[in-house]
């Protein structure tokens, strides 16, 4: 049976894997984050709010939140008339998230909450932005999540959704695949000390396993527009090894 190239890396059980991992890799997320990104994690999230424009007093939702990065961002941009809320499946996460939040000064509150990517409880036509950092990877149904973040964003508003990719050209493709193949493993089991997750693999293996089918550029944008966005783009950074998508709703901003 052909792969599916549009369903990513899935099996069963992934979602409560996955939980798991991020469960258990929550106090040291950020660290590795920056390790792994080579420090370019602060870039990446600059071009992603350079390409949202102006967002002031916007109501925006991020995605997948994690431990907060992309929602503080919007914090500070939207300003006091703003409003931000955080979406994460993971306790553990949110809750790193929440304890970051009293070293910051920000104009608006952030509102976090625990909830599904793939079904959210949110009603129809809710934000003026959509953020979400790498995130789709980890979902067990990559089109119903772009579906979900379709509907819950008002007409005329935009998503702005970064995830790791693979370099196209052959020989930066190497280099990509040693270093998640050998760099990332040896950092991550500094911290992971390569225990075993739910009888799986640990948790920075995942890293790699994760972009197993995993669609990105043109597929991926099939994907945003399959859920009713237009004006999809794609920009490539880091040769390659992160994709920023920039989709809007159709309609009148409101």
């Amino acid at each position: 049976m052909e792969e599916d190239k549009k369903a990513g890396n899935q099996f069963e059980g992934k979602d409560v894997y996955v939980k798991d991992v991020f469960n258990d890799i929550a106090p040291y997320y950020d660290k590795m984050n920056d390790i792994m990104s080579v420090g370019m994690i602060k870039r990446w999230h600059k071009f992603m709010f350079k390409k949202a424009g102006d967002i002031t007093g916007f109501s925006v939702l991020d995605v997948g939140t994690g431990t907060g990065e992309l929602a503080f961002i919007s914090a500070r941009k939207v300003g006091p008339g703003g409003r931000v809320t955080g979406l994460d499946i993971t306790p553990a996460m949110l809750e790193m998230a929440k304890q970051k939040v009293g070293d910051l000064d920000l104009p608006t509150e952030v509102e976090f909450v625990i909830g599904d990517a793939l079904d959210m409880e949110f009603g129809d036509d809710l934000f003026d932005l959509v953020t979400s950092g790498y995130m789709l990877r980890n979902v067990t149904d990559i089109q119903k999540a772009v579906n979900e973040m379709y509907r819950v964003l008002k007409p005329g508003g935009l998503a702005v959704v970064a995830e790791l990719a693979k370099p196209r050209n052959r020989v930066i493709q190497w280099g990509h695949k040693v270093y998640l193949n050998r760099v990332v493993p040896f950092w991550g089991r500094k911290y992971d000390k390569g225990k075993v997750i739910d009888g799986k693999q640990p948790a920075y293996d995942w890293l790699t396993s994760s972009l197993e089918g995993f669609p990105y550029g043109p597929e991926m944008l099939g994907i945003f527009r399959n859920a009713g966005f237009t004006d999809a783009e794609c920009y490539v950074r880091s040769m390659g090894a992160v994709n920023i998508y920039v989709v809007r709703k159709p309609g009148k901003a409101q």
